[in-house]
C-alpha cells in the first residue's frame, strides 16, 4: 500500500478539487481509495461535486477540519486528497445517523455497513477501522462505543472528530460522492500487514485525584460534591496559581481534565467553560463516577508526545511505510500557534522523511491506549502508520 497526496489552497471548489485531484492522481495507477479533508471555508456540497467530477468512480470519503495538512505543510484554507494505491489491502466505507439522536446507533450502523462494503476478508489479513464523527452535533464518545460493539475485538482504531474553523456551528462528512452532517463516517481496511496506530498527548497530573460526583452528559456539576469550579479552583491555588470564572478559560486551555486508565494512561477532557452554577462544561462525555485529575502540559510535552505517537505508530508496522494519516487536536494547535509546525516536522521525522503524511486538526481524536477498547479523547495525537 502506498499514498499520493495533492492539495490545494484555492478557495474555489472547482479548482481546489482540480489542483488537489490532479496532484493525488499523477502519474498513478487507479487508486482504490481517496480520503479526502478540506477546511471549513468551503460550501461542502459544491465542493463534493467538483471531487466527485476529479475523481470519478474512485470510492471516497473523509470530513472538514479546522486544518488540513500534507507532510508538514499546514492549510488552514484549502483542501487535501490522499490516493491509496496497491493491490494488496481492501477498503469499505460506510455511513450512520443522524448522531445528534442515537449517537451509539449511528456508530453500529456505521461499521456495519463498513464491513458490508468490503469484499471477502482472506485469511491472515489484519482490520483497521478510521472513525469520523461529526463531533458537534451529538455525543462522539457513545458513537465510538456503537462502533466497538458492532466491530469486536482485534482492531486497529483511530479517527477524529469532523470540524471547523472554531466558529462550532456545522462539520461535515463525505461519503457516496456527497457532503453529510449529523454523520459519522467510517472506513474500513483490511490490509496483509497490520496498521501501526499511535496515541499520545503529553499531559500529566496537576492536581490529586477527585471524584465527579454529579455529570450531565458533558458538563461536570459536582466534584467531591462540590461545584465543579470550585474544586478546580482551589486545586490551582494550591500550586500557586489564582483563578476565578472570567481567567478560567484561558487556564483551561492548558489544565484539562484527566481520567486515569487501568494500564496508568490517562483519557483527557478539554473544558470548554464555567456555567454560573458553578458546573464546568466540557468537549465530551464526563462519565459520572469517575475520577479524575486537573492536568498539565508544556509546549515541550505536547512535541515530545507527537514525536511519541508516530514513534509508536511506525514500530507497530513491520517493513517500510506507505503513508501516514495523522489526526491532531486542534486545541493542540492553538497553545503551540505557530509551533505547531515544530509538532508536523515531529510526526514526520518519526514516521521517516520520505513517507507520505497527510491529516487534520480535528474536534477530538478516536484511538485506543495500550491496546485497550476505542475512546474518544481530546488535546491528543492519533498517528496511524500504513504498511508499504
Amino acid at each position: 500500500m502506498r499514498i499520493q497526496i495533492g492539495k490545494s489552497r484555492s478557495p474555489d471548489c472547482a479548482i481546489a478539487a482540480r489542483e488537489a485531484g490532479q496532484e493525488a492522481l499523477r502519474g498513478a495507477d487507479v487508486p482504490a481509495f481517496a480520503l479526502v479533508l478540506c477546511t471549513d471555508q468551503y460550501d461542502a456540497v459544491a465542493l463534493a461535486a467538483a471531487v466527485r467530477e476529479e475523481l470519478g468512480n474512485i470510492p471516497w470519503a473523509g470530513c472538514s477540519a479546522a486544518g488540513v495538512f500534507a507532510g508538514t505543510e499546514l492549510l488552514l484554507q484549502g483542501l487535501v486528497i490522499a490516493t491509496f494505491l496497491g493491490d494488496d489491502f481492501l477498503v469499505g466505507v460506510g455511513m450512520g445517523g443522524p448522531v445528534s439522536e442515537h449517537p451509539r446507533a449511528a456508530g453500529r450502523a456505521a461499521v456495519a455497513e463498513a464491513v458490508r462494503t468490503l469484499p471477502p476478508k482472506p485469511p491472515g489479513h489484519r482490520r483497521a477501522l478510521l472513525i469520523l464523527p461529526d463531533a458537534l452535533s451529538g455525543n462522539p464518545t457513545e458513537v465510538v462505543r456503537g462502533a466497538q460493539q458492532e466491530a469486536g475485538a482485534g482492531i486497529r482504531w483511530a479517527g477524529g472528530g469532523a470540524g471547523n474553523n472554531l466558529r462550532f456551528v456545522k462539520t461535515a462528512q463525505f461519503t457516496q460522492g456527497h457532503a453529510w452532517q449529523d454523520q459519522v463516517v467510517v472506513i474500513a481496511f483490511d490490509a496483509r500487514e497490520p496498521f501501526g496506530v499511535g496515541i499520545q498527548h503529553g499531559w500529566s497530573p496537576y492536581g490529586p485525584p477527585s471524584q465527579i460526583t454529579k455529570a450531565r452528559g458533558a458538563t461536570a456539576v459536582e466534584l467531591d460534591y462540590e461545584s465543579a469550579f470550585e474544586v478546580y479552583r482551589r486545586t490551582a491555588v494550591s500550586r500557586g496559581d489564582s483563578l476565578d470564572a472570567s481567567s478560567f478559560a484561558r487556564f483551561a486551555m492548558t489544565h484539562p481534565l484527566g481520567i486515569p486508565q487501568a494500564n496508568g494512561e490517562f483519557v483527557i477532557r478539554d473544558p470548554l467553560s464555567v456555567d454560573p452554577d458553578g458546573s464546568v462544561r466540557f468537549v465530551a462525555e464526563v462519565p459520572d463516577g469517575s475520577l479524575v485529575r486537573v492536568m498539565e502540559g508544556k509546549r515541550t510535552d505536547l512535541l515530545d508526545a507527537a514525536a511519541g505517537a508516530a514513534t509508536l505508530a511506525r514500530k507497530a508496522t513491520p517493513g517500510a511505510l506507505g503513508g501516514a494519516v495523522v489526526f491532531d487536536c486542534v486545541s493542540r494547535y492553538l497553545l503551540l500557534e505557530e509551533g505547531v509546525q515544530d509538532e508536523l516536522a515531529r510526526f514526520q521525522h518519526a514516521l521517516g522523511e520520505g513517507v507520505p503524511v497527510v491529516g487534520c486538526l480535528t474536534l477530538g481524536e478516536v484511538g485506543a491506549m495500550g491496546g485497550g477498547v476505542p475512546q474518544f479523547h481530546n488535546k491528543t495525537a492519533v498517528v496511524v502508520a500504513l504498511p508499504g
